[in-house]
This record gives structure tokens, sequence and C-alpha cells, in this order.
């Protein structure tokens, strides 16, 4: 493991339930919820772990987080096994899961403080998310809003300034100012050499903030690459425009293998989604005249429904 990798998964497979064969029939079921799965994740990298409900986020983050039992596989958090040494990698860790439950009878201030013995609470970098954020932390929990509740469990889990944040949907319910503002925390805290692991189903928020991205899909990763290199290098929306005199059939466009997707838009224009590098395009297009041609990067969520469908 590299001295620059905070986070190291290794073929992890687990396994849910079991079958029993009864030679009659065979009873029971086993469902997969992560197959063969890997990744590295280096120090003060935001990484974007993407799939819908499913397809084994969870499930990966728990098993990090040794909250599961993987059947196989390694884990590796800062050099340490993620099961042997889990209690010394906790102290590292800051959580903040998808189903967040708070004691509801607890103030924010209280769940903080309770926070505190088992991580040494930063003074400093708790005064700045107190006043980033808008929840009261005098309020019992019970009290708050789902979006405020939110927010107390980010500061919360943030408020020891971990060297490794785990987070699982943490946007889910906070408005777009509060979004704005723990998009604008997580990428200081990037800067100050914190690593990040961000599971989210919001492609905007992965493009927005992330290096890196890892697409699962049914319990297997299908794809790790970088934001930039992932837009660029996969998918790219092309607008031609042709003369008059010289314009092919929307069936040429058809033929080629590294066109994706072709809509005629006008007697002269087409728009074109590729899958390879433009030139293999142009080479094509050598025979006919070309008034105007645009390249845009596709967007991530055009990359991501491309995996899916």
């Amino acid at each position: 493991m590299s001295s620059d990798v905070i986070l190291q998964v290794s073929n992890l497979t687990k396994i849910y339930g079991r079958e029993v064969d009864l030679r009659i029939k065979t009873v029971g079921r086993k469902v997969t919820g992560a197959e063969d799965v890997s990744f590295a994740v280096k120090k003060g990298e935001i990484f974007g772990f993407l799939g819908p409900n499913g397809a084994g986020k969870t499930t990966t983050m728990r098993s990090i987080l040794d909250y599961l039992n993987i059947q196989e596989g390694e884990i590796k958090v800062f050099g340490l096994d993620h099961h042997e040494d889990s209690l010394a990698i906790r102290k590292r860790i800051g959580y903040v899961p998808g189903d967040m439950a708070l004691y509801d009878n607890f103030t924010g201030n209280e769940l903080i403080d309770y926070y505190g013995y088992f991580r040494p609470i930063n003074e400093k970098f708790l005064k700045k998310l107190r006043k980033n954020f808008k929840a009261d932390l005098s309020l019992k929990i019970r009290a708050l809003s789902s979006g405020n509740r939110q927010q107390v469990g980010i500061i919360a889990a943030l408020a020891s300034k971990p060297d490794l944040l785990i987070l699982d949907e943490p946007t889910s319910g906070l408005d777009p100012l509060m979004t704005s503002r723990f998009h604008q925390i997580l990428k200081q805290l990037r800067k100050d050499g914190v690593t990040i692991f961000l599971s989210s189903h919001d492609l905007a928020e992965v493009q927005a903030i992330c290096d890196r991205v890892a697409i699962i899909k049914e319990g297997k990763i299908i794809l790790v690459e970088k934001i930039q290199d992932l837009k660029s290098k996969f998918l790219q929306n092309i607008s031609v425009n042709f003369s008059k005199d010289s314009i092919p059939d929307k069936s040429f466009f058809d033929d080629l293998p590294f066109v994706m997707d072709v809509e005629k838009i006008n007697d002269t224009s087409f728009k074109l989604q590729l899958k390879e590098n433009i030139n293999e395009l142009l080479k094509e297009l050598s025979g006919y005249k070309i008034d105007r041609l645009t390249i845009e990067d596709a967007s991530l969520e055009e990359i991501f429904l491309h995996y899916y469908q």
C-alpha cells in the first residue's frame, strides 16, 4: 500500500443470506451486496462513489467501517487492517450515514460533546462549523426539522476534523445554501489534507467537488476515473453544420461504430454523441464541406446514464 493511499479496498465481496440445498428444492436466498470490488483513495482527494439505490454503495461503505463481516477481500485504512485495527481507525474517521439516526433527547451541543468522548474535538474547526451551519444546537434533536437534523449530524461527524471522512448522501435534506456551504467546507478540508469518500446519487454534486469517481453497478465496479478525464475521454457532444451542397444522410452517422447517438436538428445540422476521440469522426467527414463544428464534453449525468442503460 503506497504511503499516499489512505483507503485501499481489494477484491471486496459481501454476500447477504444463504441458500440451502434440501435435494427436493433449494431454500433461502443469497443477495450479492458487493462483488470483487477494488479501488484506492489517495490522501487529500475527494473520491466520488456513484450508483443508484441497491448498487452496492452502502454495503461497501459499511464494510470499510467494519460494520459488516465480509466473505472475501482486504480493506486497509491508514495502512491498517479494517477489522483487526477497527478501533484505532475509527478514532480518525468521521462518518455521516445515509440513514442518520440521532439521540432525540440530546441537544445538538450535547451530541457534539458526547462524540467528543470518542474523538477529541477540534475547537477551532467546530467554531467554523457553527458559523457556517444555521441549525440551533441548543435545541433538542426531536425539535429540529429533517434538514437541521442533517446539519447537526454533519457538524458532529466533522467536529474532530478527522483524517478521513466517509459520507453517505450527506446533503440529503439540505437546502441549496447549506449544500453550497458544505461543499466549500469539503474543498477546504481537501486543501488541509483531509481525505473524503463521498457516496452520492447527485451527479451535479459529484461533478462539482470530486477529483475522481468510481461507478458501481450491481455490486461491481465498472469504472474508476478522474472526473475531467472521464468527461473528455468517454463521451463528447458534437454539433456539426454542413454546407447546403454537401450534406450526409443520417444513416451515414448511424453506421459509424463510435457514434453513440445521432439527432438531425434541421436540413443541414446534426447533433452527435461520440464514444471515441473526435479524430476518427473528422476522418470520416473529410469528404464533406462543414460550415461549423462545436465540441463539448458530456456531463457526468450523460456518462452515468450511458453506463446504466
